[in-house]
């Protein structure tokens, strides 16, 4: 068997970006079970072989088929796990409650496989009854198909590779799906990676990659690529999506200052010194940014008086109300009897008693 060795990539594909809340979508097909998987397997020879492989995890999933009658000298490497970390949450002491234990995810597979088949017709003979006396003939040309999908936040992709009615191949092919879940120290990421390498003589090759999120689905992929190869060829590709997902934070009450005072606030949410505050530009800078239009920003002095932040100008009180205007409100009322008003001078101002 050819020693596995390093798999150059005539393209290289790598998408990197920051991670948003767009596709939370698990593997339909996978769940959680933590576990260590490991398959290997050297098979040469001649005759009819069909092989179907899958593997899921989570967020993950590969799938391997192979059919064909001939010669062939194939050796598969086929790796993957489910683990978890473990941090705390930070403690609320406002309310005195204890952080709570987080067991972030993480997941992978790992594909390797170096194959060389070639296609010819093959007899065997079952039993010792009627088919001993006519064999089964098995006369089917070559197909193989590798698919790896990650279904992890904001990658949403798919790799696929398939060799179809070929009379024979050399091929080496590698897939790498991870997935790691962020935690307060670290950021998470999401991987899926094919490299192939590979000659088919008179066959159909298919290379497709697709990446799509939960809104736009199959109908407005991000990224699509549909290649096919029809007769012999020799190809050499390398396609490549990394995705990262920012650190879990700790959410901070907003007056976390009951436990150390106005110093003691997050940094985050410490927007404004002590100056700013008591001089009320952090005030002004909070009107600035409320996005009302029409304020007048109105606030009462310790004389009692309103003022205006841009200048000392006192707002105009209404009159009271004249002694005609109370009789009118009395008459409104239903009042109908007799009415007696005085009127005196005090050092304050005049006073009237109805």
């Amino acid at each position: 068997m050819r020693a596995v060795g390093t798999i150059t990539g005539a393209v290289l594909l790598t998408l990197l970006f920051v991670a948003a809340p767009c596709w939370a979508a698990d593997n339909p097909d996978g769940y959680y079970m933590k576990h260590e998987h490991q398959f290997a397997q050297d098979v040469s020879g001649d005759g009819f072989v069909m092989v179907h492989q899958v593997v899921n995890t989570e967020t993950l999933q590969l799938q391997n088929y192979l059919h064909g009658s001939g010669s062939m000298d194939m050796a598969t490497l086929i790796d993957s796990y489910q683990k978890s970390g473990f941090y705390y949450s930070a403690a609320d002491k406002c309310k005195g409650t204890y952080g709570s234990a987080v067991f972030p995810h993480k997941g992978n597979i790992s594909f390797v496989e170096q194959n060389e088949m070639s296609y010819a017709p093959r007899s065997f003979a079952y039993g010792t009854g009627y088919y001993e006396r006519n064999p089964v003939v098995y006369n089917s040309k070559l197909k193989e198909k590798t698919c790896g999908k990650n279904y992890q936040d904001n990658v949403g992709t798919s790799m696929h590779h398939q060799i179809e009615y070929a009379q024979g191949f050399i091929k080496d092919i590698a897939v790498n799906l991870d997935c790691k879940a962020p935690t307060k120290d670290a950021k998470g990421t999401g991987l899926i990676e094919m490299r192939i390498d590979e000659n088919v003589t008179e066959g159909v090759v298919h290379v497709g990659e697709l990446m799509t999120d939960e809104e736009y689905g199959w109908k407005k992929p991000l990224t699509e690529i549909d290649e096919n190869y029809v007769g012999s060829f020799k190809i050499k590709k390398n396609m490549k999506v990394i995705a990262t997902k920012s650190k879990k934070s700790d959410k901070k009450d907003w007056l976390s200052c009951c436990f150390g005072g106005y110093g003691g606030i997050d940094d985050r949410n410490n927007k404004f010194g002590e100056e700013e505050i008591f001089d009320c530009t952090c005030r002004q800078v909070a009107w600035d940014a409320s996005g009302w239009s029409n304020l007048t920003q109105e606030q009462y002095t310790p004389d009692k008086v309103k003022v205006s932040l841009e200048g000392e100008q006192p707002v105009v009180e209404e009159p009271e109300p004249t002694i005609e205007e109370l009789l009118e409100m009395l008459r409104e009322k239903g009042y109908e009897g007799n009415v007696t008003i005085d009127s005196n001078e005090t050092a304050s101002g005049n006073t009237t008693i109805v």
